[in-house]
């Protein structure tokens, strides 16, 4: 086994409240045909000391709320008082399944889906996403997570 090999022998696993990455430029990059499973995607910038990808699936879609492209993100599931106000201002109806996931600490950007889940990655942008070729590879993945 190199060097290299021996950096990636475990995946960390996480789950937590909210997923922070003040620094980084996210994009929509995929979206499946129905629409249901979105994926944004920041890049490794390693001119800035960012050296993976760093990729969020919200799976079973049900409402989106967010420009292409964001600088930053603040990923956290909304409050009850933030769901209320955001459904009556939308027009929604919120599955209880489901919920809303705020993207941002100083927008209204949010997604209604199940629980995100994300991963970082040894990846560059015309990689496949992680969710579809690479989980369980631990010399590609880093680390991934859910946000509870």
């Amino acid at each position: 086994m190199t060097s290299k090999e021996f950096e990636h022998t475990m995946i960390h696993s996480y789950s937590a409240a909210s997923l922070d990455a003040p620094d980084r430029l996210f994009q929509l990059t995929h979206a499946s045909r129905t629409r249901t499973q979105l994926w944004l995607q920041a890049d490794a910038a390693p001119s800035i000391g960012i050296n993976h990808r760093l990729e969020i699936l919200f799976q079973n879609v049900q409402y989106v709320c967010s420009p292409f492209a964001l600088r930053g993100l603040s990923l956290r599931r909304a409050t009850q008082d933030e769901s209320g106000r955001l459904s009556k201002l939308h027009g929604l109806e919120v599955d209880p399944d489901y919920s809303i996931y705020l993207l941002s600490r100083s927008h209204t950007w949010f997604i209604v889906s199940a629980k995100p889940i994300w991963a970082e990655a040894d990846l560059s942008y015309n990689d496949k996403p992680v969710f579809y070729s690479y989980t369980g590879r631990e010399d590609v993945v880093i680390s991934m997570g859910t946000i509870e």
